[in-house]
Parts: structure tokens; sequence; C-alpha cells
């Protein structure tokens, strides 16, 4: 009876401590939902009924009109700003008191996660600045023979399959693509993806992006209790993928330096970082002493040959899905895409880096897709120090997590008329000068925009112009209409998957 009572009374204490916490905001004068016990706002995403782009959308919608909306993660706090001037405060002009995105990492237990995305104060600013020569247009240009072969391996698979079957699920074959790129270009790895599915690269990103029911339940301690999370030893990720990756960096580096191998990668530029500190053609610092000198450890840079992994083939293999969708939708978007294709390639004697830059109506392709399917349909802040809402009486503690609501912007027809219509001319040169500012962000903004983007985009140019020069497609009935998003997993992923027909360019020339 004793124990009954006791237990009855810690669950009524946590039901009480609940309640008052969800009155918080409105004691501030925000807006906010009606929050349930004990999940807040969010059990739908929990329960994995909606994935939490779609979430976020839905409360963007319902709360528009107000500036601002607070939000509850269990009794946890979040402010979703709604007005792209606040949201230009928070990335950019108030960075200092936003400079953390508030991702969970532990250099000492999972040294995996303490990577250029997670980490935030002196450190990242120090990396960053390391880090962004290694993604200049001439670092891409060191590294565009890998990705085109990796391009015509796609090409080729894809050939080899419509022999078998016209129908394809294009997802699946162009994350092997982006795998294959990143293993080339991060790891310096022939991973063979495209011949070999189960490959260990593929497999290991598979599991990197699949949440499990346990992966859920750690990462809501994690979010929840981080220092709990940091007693325990839990890492973001399954100790197979951190010690797979760990692993691959360290015996390449090793193997490397040993036989005095180098490649044109992204990882011997991480050697690089490693042994002197910096990239051979960055400016050299030799009268300045301090963290500017600092020299990448193997963990540090197994951190960001894991990130640049991560936040590269999923991500970008989505959106060149997306981008083939929508194509296979439109002959006269296909169509036009392809004539330019053909014609710069004329132009330039084939895909070389030159003709890549002058494929200009297939990037607004790519930037229309990045709308209608943003890669990060969230992304996160966390307030660095307390923070005066400009223009009200409202303090944003230090602490308190910021989601900007990406996906909810980009399909807004206040700043996207007809948003559901899939129209690259709105990012022709004439009309992207129009979009609001702070209303288009598919790498994010402000100092900790996405480092990478212009990898990504030459990535997904390489595979775009590649498979118009050598095919033509329409949709398979196969895929189901209208597209219904996956509710597990934090990238955008049309359930049943993308089913297109291929007809192969007989006389084309890849």
């Amino acid at each position: 009876m004793a124990v009954i009572i006791l237990l009855t009374t810690a669950i009524l204490l946590i039901y009480i401590y609940f309640r008052i916490s969800y009155t918080y905001w409105k004691k501030l004068g925000v807006p906010q939902l009606n929050p349930s016990f004990p999940f807040g706002d969010m059990a739908a995403v929990i329960f994995r009924r909606q994935n939490m782009g779609d979430k976020i959308k839905e409360i963007y919608d319902k709360m528009k009109g107000h500036k601002y909306v607070g939000l509850y993660f269990f009794s946890r706090k979040a402010l979703l700003p709604l007005d792209p001037a606040l949201i230009k405060n928070i990335l950019s002009k108030d960075f200092q008191h936003f400079y953390d995105r508030g991702i969970y990492y532990d250099e000492e237990n999972d040294p995996l996660s303490a990577h250029l995305f997670s980490i935030a104060g002196p450190k990242w600013k120090h990396l960053r600045s390391r880090l962004t020569p290694a993604y200049s247009p001439g670092k891409l240009k060191y590294m565009f023979g890998t990705i085109v072969e990796c391009g015509h391996q796609m090409t080729d698979i894809l050939k080899e399959l419509v022999r078998e079957d016209a129908t394809i699920e294009i997802k699946e074959i162009l994350a092997r693509y982006t795998t294959d790129v990143i293993g080339s270009c991060a790891f310096g790895l022939e991973c063979n993806c495209m011949r070999n599915p189960k490959a260990e690269f593929r497999l290991m990103g598979k599991r990197a992006f699949t949440q499990t029911i346990g992966d859920v339940l750690k990462m809501i301690v994690i979010r929840s209790f981080p220092s709990l999370a940091k007693l325990l030893g839990l890492g973001v990720f399954s100790s197979n993928v951190t010690s797979f990756f760990n692993q691959v960096v360290r015996e390449t580096i090793e193997y490397r330096e040993k036989n005095n191998v180098t490649r044109k990668d992204f990882l011997q530029l991480l050697i690089q970082l490693r042994r002197d500190g910096q990239i051979d053609d960055e400016p050299r610092n030799d009268d300045k002493k301090g963290p500017c000198d600092k020299r990448l450890t193997t963990e540090e840079a197994a951190a960001q040959a894991f990130i640049f992994f991560l936040a590269g083939f999923e991500t970008t293999s989505t959106t060149i899905s997306f981008a083939l969708f929508e194509m296979a939708l439109s002959d006269e978007i296909q169509d036009k895409a392809r004539g330019e294709v053909n014609g710069v390639f004329k132009k330039f004697g084939g895909l070389n880096y030159e003709s890549a830059m002058e494929l200009h109506y297939l990037e607004t392709i790519i930037y229309e897709t990045m709308r209608k399917y943003p890669p990060a349909p969230v992304f996160l802040r966390k307030c660095t120090k307390p923070y005066q809402i400009p223009d009200t009486d409202i303090l944003i503690e230090e602490g308190l997590s910021v989601l900007i609501p990406c996906y909810g912007l980009h399909r807004d027809p206040d700043y996207f008329p007809d948003p559901e219509r899939f129209d690259p001319d709105r990012f022709n040169e004439e009309n992207r000068s129009k979009i609001w500012d702070y209303t288009y962000m598919p790498f994010g903004d402000g100092p900790r925009n996405c480092i990478g983007m212009r990898f990504a985009m030459l990535q997904a140019k390489i595979a775009l112009s590649l498979t118009l020069k050598n095919f033509k497609f329409r949709l398979s009935t196969k895929t189901k209409l209208p597209l219904k998003m996956e509710t597990k997993g934090i990238i955008l992923s049309a359930i049943g998957g993308l089913w297109i027909n291929f007809e192969p360019i007989i006389d084309a020339q890849s």
C-alpha cells in the first residue's frame, strides 16, 4: 500500500510539474497550442504518425499571422519563429545569441559526434575557418573527375537495369550513387555501392538514418537529460556505425602516411589539416599562435569525414530523386533541361567543370526541388545568451531551443504563389531577386549555413545532366500519388518510393 501511495504521489507531482511547465509561454504572452501530458505538442511525432517537418509545417500554417509560437517537447520549451524578419535576426543579425545548434555531442565517449555540424563556440569558429578552403571552387574542381566517374557508373547501371525492366525505383539507385561519391571524396575508398547495394558503406549509411524504437528512446534521454546521457556514455549513432567510420578513417590515414599516397579527395585535405594545421594553398599564419594553428587530431578528422558523409549522401540523393520525379511529370521542363544539357555539352566538349557551371536552367530545377522538398525541413538553433525579441518585452532564456520552419516557409503562398506547383522559373535570373529574404533556406542561412552546399549542387548537376543526356523518363503508375512522406527518419522520403519509367536515348554519348 505504501508503495502504491508513493507511486501515485510521484505521478501526481510529475503531472503537476508538467501542467505548470505548459503555462510558460502563456505567462510570457507568447501564443501557444494546447500541449498534452506528457508529450507536449509532439505526440504525433513521438508515435511516428507524422514526421517532424510535416508537424512543424502544420503548426506554421495554423499559427500564421503570429510572429512566433511557443512549443513544448515533453516539458522542454522551444520557440518557433514565423516571421522572416525575426528569423533573419536569429540566424544572422543577432547570431552571437544563437551560434549553437543545440545538437548533443560527447567528445569523450562518442568523438564522432563532435563534428562541425554539432560543436559550438570558439572550437566551431576555428574548425569552420580551417575547413572552409576545402569546399572552395578550386577544391571542388580538384574532386570533379571523381564525382563524374561515379556519375558514369550510375548511368551504366541504369542502362543495365532498364534492359531488364524499364521501371526503376530511383531513390535507392541515387542513394548508392551519392554513397559512392562521398565514399570516394570523403574517405578515398571505392565503395562500389552501384554494383553491390549490400556494400558495407551503403548498409552503414542506411543504419545511420534509420531510427529504431531504441534509438528514439535514447534520443529522448539525450535531449531531455544530456548530463545523464554523458554519464551513461550514450552516443547519437549506434556503436557499429561509429566503430565502422572511425576504423575506416584511421586505417586510411595510416595507410596513406605510411605509403606516401595522395588522392584528390576531401580526406587528403583533412590529412593536411591533421599534419600542418592548414591546407597547402591556404594563406599561412606562421606569425600567429593560438587556436588557429591547432592541428586536427585523428578523431577530429574522422568526425569531419563522417558528417561530410551523413550530410551529403542522403540529402543530395533525396533532392536528385525529387527533381527526377518532377521532371518525369512535365515533358516541357524535362525537354528544356535536356536541350540545355545537350547544348552546353556540345559547346564545352562534354561534361567538365566549366560545362557544369553553365547549366543554369538545371540549377533552377534543383533550387525549385529544394523549395518544394527541402533537405532539412526544420533546423535548430540554441539561445546561447538571453535575447530580447525586438519591439517586445519577451526574453528568450539562455539554453532555449529555436526551430526554423524551413518547410513551412517554402510552401507559404504569400512568399511562393501556388506553392504546390513546380516552377523552376521562380529561380531564374529575373525572378530570383524577388524572393523575400529568409523565406528560402534549403542550406540554412547566416554564419552556420551548410559549408558543403557547392559540393551538393555539383553532385546533383552531374547526376541529373547525365540522366537527361542518356534517358527520357516518365512517372510510373507504381508511384503512389499524391505523395505522402514517411513518418520515420529525418529526411523527406516518399512512402512507396519514386518509380520512374526510363527509355534510353540510343545515340547519347555520356
